[in-house]
């Protein structure tokens, strides 16, 4: 009786250890389908993330890159591109820096934002980037898996109906949350 009452005191002992020295306040990103509430909750351990797309126009690359800070705002860092064009910097302005490496025009920013409003659809191929792993924003809100440049996912753009029925209208902002955290495994509290 005695040994059973010592083993159930140290299992709750080293539960609560566990959740104690798992338990972490941290930023995470998070974004959010307008209309239905979804929600993707991402941990950017190194408070970076990376917007990504494929320009309207001129159909080439588009990085928008961003870091998190104290405030849990969202400051874009640089934008690098590859054409110059409708939407996208021409010319350098007084308050940024302007490059050209290996063909690619790299904008250095420093704009701030409490949340980023857009527009997602499968055309664009809206990507997130976290700590190195990039994901498709319309396939995280879809409820079907769409791999990009795949038959299905013509036949998707292709159709009024399949464009309108894959297109998001998102929110993404960060807050602080406690996480608990165990190896990979994370819970948002």
């Amino acid at each position: 009786m005695i040994r059973k009452v010592v083993i159930i005191a140290l299992s709750l002992i080293l539960v609560a250890i566990l959740l104690f020295t798992g338990m972490k306040e941290r930023t995470v990103l998070i974004l959010e389908e307008q209309k239905s509430g979804e929600k993707h909750v991402f941990y950017p351990a190194d408070g970076l993330f990376e917007l990504g797309y494929t320009h309207s126009v001129l159909l080439t690359p588009v990085d928008e890159f961003f870091s998190i800070n104290a405030q849990n705002d969202l400051i874009l860092q640089k934008t690098i591109y590859e054409s110059f064009g409708v939407g996208l910097p021409y010319e350098q302005l007084e308050d940024t820096d302007f490059e050209i490496i290996e063909g690619k025009f790299i904008l250095y920013l420093n704009r701030t934002f409490e949340t980023i409003n857009m527009v997602i659809s499968p055309i664009p191929k809206h990507t997130i980037t976290v700590n190195g792993e990039t994901s498709y924003i319309t396939e995280l809100f879809s409820e079907d898996t769409i791999i990009v440049g795949s038959e299905a996912f013509e036949k998707i753009i292709s159709s009024d109906e399949g464009r309108l029925n894959n297109t998001h209208i998102i929110k993404i902002y960060a807050i602080r949350k406690k996480v608990f955290l165990i190896g990979n495994f994370q819970v948002v509290l």
